[in-house]
């Protein structure tokens, strides 16, 4: 009778474990597959020919797309891993600008018809929280505060040599003058912003760094040989021709600004014997610094040179090439650092991960 009995407990043991193995195997097999199906990118779907551009990233999943026919266009947001569209704002008027604020709540958008220049700021619901007129017809170069999201700088040339820069105040629905040699001024901080005085000079071989305070107009000279810059909450990164090596450019990192932190060296580019300088991208404070670096000193006027999305090594002063792209063009990294949008309308992604390069709207 005990022997029934151990022998019995031990089949009960042996049964419960073998339920338990099967168990954990199952669930182990289903969840890779149900992560893999979350993580597919899916096309946008839209109609090659009324596909405008990407506008950037909304969230980690979602993207702003552009869309238009005729003289009518249209903002979505769209889910890449469920492929759900949803419609924010549409324009009976052709959408020339559209701008994502710091926080992902509000867009900028210019847009041009027959009988109006408006600007507008709508929030994700596409209710309209603000709205103004602009005189120009042209495309207007947007630089939104990322601390101050009630203020942002809106730049253009009225005439082929007047050049306007001005700060909208959404709160207030006010348009001021900002002192600024450049189109392109980068807001700082609430309060400051920088730019780049390249002295007229075509090639952009040279130029000096200044600030600037909105609160009382005035400009401060911080630096010479800076041609150009890139600027990312505490991550700032000088552009400037080596000294040393006339087919190469300077990158030099001030990690918090104002206090060296590394530097690497890069293939010059240039086009028409005016420097071209590479586009960078960070997707948060303190991670990695990515850019669409070419493989060796190129005049795009004689050749379309080689490009790839890279990972610049300040503190090894390397590049670390992750993937070939087709041709030099901007890019966007997500907040997490998994994905970036690619090409002059964002109409690819980047998976950092699978170092692949993926088409986001389906050619003709």
């Amino acid at each position: 009778m005990k022997i029934k009995i151990s022998t019995f407990i031990k089949l009960t043991i042996t049964l419960f474990f073998c339920v338990s193995f099967l168990f954990s195997c199952s669930k182990g097999s289903t969840n890779p597959e149900k992560k893999q199906k979350e993580q597919v990118l899916h096309e946008i779907p839209i109609e090659y020919e009324n596909f405008r551009k990407i506008i950037g990233w909304v969230s980690d999943e979602e993207i702003l797309v552009h869309a238009g026919e005729g003289n009518k266009d249209t903002l979505y947001l769209f889910n890449l891993f469920d492929g759900k569209m949803t419609k924010v704002h549409e324009a009976n008027a052709i959408i020339l600008t559209a701008v994502i604020s710091d926080d992902k709540q509000k867009i900028f958008v210019q847009s041009v018809g027959d009988e109006n220049r408006e600007l507008k700021i709508i929030n994700l619901s596409g209710t309209v929280e603000q709205q103004t007129t602009i005189e120009t017809n042209g495309y207007l170069n947007i630089n939104w505060n990322p601390v101050d999201q009630n203020n942002l700088f809106i730049s253009y040339y009225q005439l082929e040599e007047e050049m306007v820069v001005q700060k909208w105040d959404i709160s207030t629905n006010q348009i001021t003058s900002v002192e600024s040699s450049s189109l392109t001024p980068v807001w700082y901080s609430a309060n400051l912003y920088l730019f780049v005085d390249n002295l007229d000079d075509f090639s952009l071989q040279t130029g000096e760094l200044y600030m600037g305070d909105i609160r009382t107009n005035k400009v401060t000279h911080i630096r010479n040989q800076v041609t150009d810059f890139y600027l990312n909450n505490d991550t700032f990164i000088t552009f400037s021709p080596s000294d040393f090596n006339k087919d190469e450019l300077l990158l030099n990192r001030q990690y918090p600004f104002m206090v060296d932190n590394g530097f690497i060296t890069v293939p010059k580019v240039s086009m028409n014997d005016r420097l071209i300088f590479p586009y960078l991208t960070q997707s948060s404070r303190e991670q990695a610094v990515y850019g669409v670096i070419a493989k060796e000193s190129t005049q795009l006027e004689v050749k379309s040179g080689e490009f790839q999305f890279s990972k610049l090594n300040f503190d090894s002063k390397k590049i670390e090439p992750i993937v070939d792209l087709p041709d030099n063009a901007p890019i966007s990294i997500s907040k997490d650092g998994n994905y970036s949008l690619y090409g002059w309308r964002y109409e690819y992604m980047i998976d950092l991960e699978k170092q692949e390069l993926y088409p986001l709207i389906k050619p003709e």
